[in-house]
């Protein structure tokens, strides 16, 4: 039986295998006509994976663009929706960095191309930090009544959020507003504001309390007078620089005490203001240094800071 097998199959075994090839060739034609291989593009979101705790993440792109290769079939029942594009973050550490775009794809696709085919990220760290919280005061009392003294529940208030924006608040500001009615003395919650150096609003953080508790005492009888502000450089500035000139914004400022206090009083001093921060002409804010009895609406002036080279005679932008 085995020998009568073994005659069949060998029986024209050339035309046999011949037969088998055409067939093969034959439904290869037929499959490429009738479901050729093709490709497609898709536009995909990006996904971040293993994103460390601890950071805000930023990333430059937010989408990609995908070329995929496969048979037509394959294009009938899968879609954008089934392809899926990540940025693997695990072991990434703080700072800008690019990263390889990902791509998982449906069985059969085959990939031909990835734009773009590296994301930035940045990694920036959550920090704390405090910060001095300065209290203005704005607006005119009731005639005859001045403000004697501002009390504020603290004078530094913490500041959270990623590294580069907590590194450039310069200050928290609040403002207390007096109108004709204020005539006694009165507390309040003072709304808190991130500053920088320039004077704008840094958002993005966190202020913790994001208030502050004020009392505002209220008096009668002072005299009033107005003095000039008188600014007072501190002694570390860069060895590299020279110091042209401070000049204070405003120049006058009007004082309030009892009339024996401020009777010889032609100038008031500001704090001393550091310079070990200033390397080109800069603008600092800076409170004023007010001797005992003497008060004054806002403690705040604007200080303008210009230096230059040691090796030039221009002052630098």
């Amino acid at each position: 039986m085995i020998s009568s097998f073994r005659s069949l199959i060998q029986r024209n075994l050339a035309a046999k295998i011949a037969s088998i090839l055409v067939a093969v060739i034959l439904w290869g034609y037929v499959m490429n006509d009738q479901n050729p291989s093709t490709e497609a593009n898709f536009t995909i979101p990006v996904q971040l994976v293993n994103v460390p705790e601890g950071y805000k993440v930023t990333q430059n792109e937010d989408k990609v663009k995908i070329t995929v290769r496969g048979v037509r079939s394959l294009f009938v029942n899968n879609g954008d929706a089934d392809f899926r594009a990540y940025v693997d973050l695990h072991g990434a550490e703080a700072g800008k960095k690019e990263y390889k775009v990902k791509v998982d794809m449906p069985q059969g696709f085959e990939l031909v191309d990835v734009y773009p085919g590296t994301m930035e990220v940045m990694l920036d760290p959550i920090v704390q930090r405090k910060v001095r919280a300065d209290i203005n005061v704005n607006g005119s009392p009731a005639s005859g009544v001045t403000v004697a003294s501002v009390t504020q529940a603290s004078e530094e208030v913490t500041v959270e959020g990623p590294s580069s924006l907590v590194n450039e608040v310069e200050r928290l500001i609040g403002y207390v507003g007096l109108t004709s009615k204020n005539e006694t003395d009165f507390s309040l919650q003072v709304p808190l504001t991130a500053i920088n150096a320039d004077g704008r609003e840094v958002s993005g953080v966190t202020i913790q309390p994001s208030t502050m508790y004020v009392a505002v005492r209220m008096a009668r009888g002072l005299t009033k007078k107005i003095v000039t502000i008188t600014p007072v450089p501190g002694d570390d500035l860069n060895s590299a620089l020279e110091l042209v000139a401070i000049k204070p914004d405003p120049l006058q400022i009007e004082i309030a005490g009892a009339e024996n206090v401020i009777a010889n009083l032609t100038s008031v001093n500001t704090e001393k203001i550091s310079l070990a921060d200033v390397y080109k002409n800069t603008n600092k804010t800076v409170k004023l240094e007010l001797p005992p009895g003497v008060t004054v609406t806002n403690h705040d002036v604007l200080a303008h800071i210009v230096v230059k080279n040691k090796k030039t005679s221009k002052g630098m932008e």
